[in-house]
């Protein structure tokens, strides 16, 4: 697929953002919110992990970063065993805090339960948790940091980055200019293939995007969301 697809052109500095969100786990099978617990890849998660591992050639990969999570870092494991992988936490999915584990009836059923969150994400966390607009100041951090090292590379080249779909969504709507509210329209399913084509542009503050690819998934049974 890597090869199929690469039109990011001769641009210095240009590269192409492979984005994937890591594979499926029980909990999202169940419809339960991960959030930073530190849940393993489900056998399913782990197929989904061999099917991307199939998607992107090794050979067309300079560098891999994730999330320190277990889950992305096993299906990070599967795409480029023979690069060193960057993890860092500033990629970890948004905190849920004392909702992570239960499924969105389970917290709607909770007593004086604050539920703010669910309608104003930007200034309402969950319980203990982050809110959206905590998770975007983060996002762009960890970005920061990966286009800077992504430099030393020549370009252009590929680079995958394994994640959340939280972090993930942030980051399409920085990237494409979409407001942070709408980041719920970015459906990404676990085990999914999605690419931005990135062309900095001097003095500005972020590389020109274009979305080259969004929302591959393998062909076999799709998971719940959360």
């Amino acid at each position: 697929m890597a090869d199929e697809i690469n039109s990011y052109g001769e641009y210095p500095g240009s590269f192409r953002l492979w984005l994937v969100r890591h594979g499926a786990t029980a909990w999202n099978a169940e419809g339960r919110f991960c959030g930073t617990s530190d849940i393993p890849l489900s056998p399913q998660g782990e197929q989904q992990a061999r099917w991307l591992s199939q998607q992107l050639p090794p050979t067309n990969i300079a560098a891999i970063y994730s999330s320190d999570l277990l889950r992305a870092r096993q299906t990070a494991a599967q795409i480029a065993p023979q690069l060193p992988l960057q993890s860092t936490a500033l990629w970890r999915e948004l905190a849920f805090g004392r909702w992570e584990g239960l499924t969105y009836a389970e917290i709607t059923a909770l007593p004086e339960n604050d539920l703010r969150f669910f309608s104003d994400a930007l200034h309402f966390s969950p319980p203990g948790g982050e809110s959206l607009t905590a998770l975007d100041q983060r996002v762009q951090q960890a970005f920061t940091l990966l286009v800077a090292a992504t430099h030393a590379h020549k370009s252009p080249c590929d680079v995958v980055l394994v994640s959340h779909g939280g972090p993930l969504r942030v980051l399409l709507c920085q990237l494409l200019h979409v407001p942070l509210p709408y980041q719920w329209q970015f459906q990404l399913a676990p085990g999914s293939l999605s690419a931005l084509d990135l062309s900095p542009i001097p003095g500005a503050e972020l590389p020109v995007a274009s979305l080259a690819l969004f929302n591959v998934q393998p062909p076999f049974a799709a998971v719940k969301e959360n």
